[in-house]
């Protein structure tokens, strides 16, 4: 799709960043020498390349000549530790090769792939034929692989197919009537899941992609870089949106007016946030979604409209987009009664291809279920959901240890393994802490090692060098041993009471 619009429009504007400006035909030209690089070097289908680079030109490059290489790509996230991004790539042993620039490189010391630095590759790339190379992906084949949480502190590593990602790109252009106007900003940090369909659903419609031309969210850039390029569309967690609705007032009250289409996801939306903005005099159309990184990110989705029945209900994560079917199921995997809450299982195009060296993690979330008179092939998510009598969704939460934080899945036993993996902690509980029912934050429960006094700082300062900033955890409690519950286990609840008398 990118390629027809390059050949039909060369000279249209594909993408800025900053003062930098690259057409639909430069950017199609520059991948595609990419492309036949990553050819020379005898990458096929299946393979996978990593891209660790700030927003640029040069990264939209790398990516879309991944693609037409046949390859997946797997963002870097240049936000996260090098620790972090280290263990990351020692997930996908399928890593042939690592893009960084200068900036970016020594994120990436240790990796056993090979590290090439795009700042002095690119002008070797000028003699590569600019033409597009023959295709070599087909619908099954592996588009990109993102990271989630995991209990035992490895992150797991899940690929997304060709079929899903252009089901999902395709079911967002034709409902939305998106095209050469629809330009959108990236905003949100690379790795995430969100951030995918930010970079491709521009270039895919046609439209103009934006890129904020800095490595952390910064409100007042956004701001500029929507007033001035109007952008058009815009894919972000909601907790993003409300940083941004919030500095309208000091930014200037129609510093987001262009904005024809809001798609927040990643984390249950708070209306009251958003509604008087939202329906303000030719305001946003804001369009709740709901997915997971395992299944191409979005399954549903409902088109905010009703604010004043939010206040009581919540809102929707609304029905299945085209070519997807969801299924809320009991424990034993049958069909829980209408109305009733079940396990949100999701089947159809949006499938993925499973945890990348987990094939056991893989077989416990993709399962073939008998569904009526026919076997199914579905993932379980461990989100809980249940069917209004309108047919809308309504999320539910957790059946399991995982919560969102600012739109990133959370794993709670992944923090706490970082945690009694520390010199200063012995035992370590982990509990979200909730404003309003929103998730905000992270409460560490600890158990100090030795018997010298515990200095969280200390703490903040390690887990700072092995795990993302949204996974550290906002306070620390120091306890002398944890409740326990009649069974012998530890009283999560008698921990959670504590954390909301607080």
């Amino acid at each position: 799709m990118f390629h027809r619009h390059a050949r039909s429009g060369p000279e249209r504007i594909a993408l800025t960043c900053g003062p930098q400006e690259w057409t639909y035909g430069r950017l199609d030209a520059e991948a595609n020498r990419f492309a036949h690089y990553l050819g020379t070097r005898g990458i096929a289908a299946g393979d996978v390349i990593g891209i660790c680079l700030d927003r640029s030109p040069e990264m939209v490059a790398c990516v879309l000549g991944t693609l037409k290489a046949g390859a997946a790509y797997v963002p870097l996230d240049t936000t996260y530790p090098a620790e972090r991004l280290r263990l990351m790539v020692s997930q996908v042993p399928s890593i042939k090769l690592i893009m960084v620039s200068a900036d970016t490189a020594a994120m990436t010391t240790g990796s056993t792939a090979e590290v090439l630095d795009v700042d002095r590759l690119w002008p070797l790339l000028d003699r590569l034929p600019e033409d597009a190379p023959a295709p070599v992906a087909d619908s099954d084949s592996p588009c990109y692989v993102v990271f989630t949480s995991g209990s035992t502190g490895t992150p797991k590593a899940t690929a997304v197919r060709h079929r899903g990602w252009f089901n999902l790109l395709s079911w967002l252009v034709e409902d939305f009537s998106l095209g050469p106007d629809s330009s959108g900003l990236l905003l949100s940090p690379a790795g995430f899941d969100i951030s995918q369909r930010a970079l491709m659903a521009p270039l895919f419609a046609g439209a103009t992609l934006h890129l904020l031309p800095s490595r952390h969210f910064d409100p007042m850039m956004a701001y500029r870089v929507i007033e001035q390029r109007r952008v058009r569309t815009l894919h972000c967690a909601p907790s993003a949106l409300y940083l941004l609705l919030e500095g309208v007032g000091a930014a200037g009250a129609d510093a987001l007016d262009s904005l024809d289409f809001a798609f927040p996801g990643g984390e249950p939306i708070v209306a009251d946030r958003v509604a008087g903005w939202a329906t303000r005099p030719g305001g946003t159309t804001l369009v709740n979604v709901y997915g997971v990184a395992e299944c191409t990110d979005v399954s549903t989705a409902h088109v905010l409209a009703d604010y004043r029945s939010y206040a009581t209900t919540g809102v929707p994560i609304g029905r299945p987009i085209s070519n997807v079917d969801v299924y809320l199921l009991a424990d034993d995997l049958h069909p829980v009664a209408p109305g009733e809450v079940g396990e949100l299982c999701i089947a159809g195009a949006g499938l993925g291809a499973g945890y990348l060296n987990d094939p056991g993690m893989t077989g416990d979330r993709f399962v073939p279920v008998r569904v009526g008179q026919q076997i199914v092939d579905l993932y379980r998510t461990g989100d809980l959901a249940r069917l209004r009598e309108d047919g809308e969704l309504m999320f539910v939460g957790r059946a399991d240890s995982q919560v969102k934080i600012r739109g990133m899945r959370t794993d709670l036993g992944d923090v706490e393994a970082a945690l009694t993996g520390n010199r200063y902690v012995s035992q370590a509980v982990v509990l979200p802490s909730r404003d309003g029912g929103q998730v905000t934050g992270l409460v560490a429960f600890v158990v100090p090692a030795g018997n010298g006094a515990f200095d969280p700082h200390m703490v903040r300062r390690d887990l700072q060098a092995v795990l993302p900033k949204h996974m550290i955890p906002a306070q620390f409690v120091p306890v002398g041993d944890f409740p326990l519950s009649p069974n012998g286990k530890v009283d999560r609840l008698a921990l959670a009471l504590r954390v909301s008398e607080s």
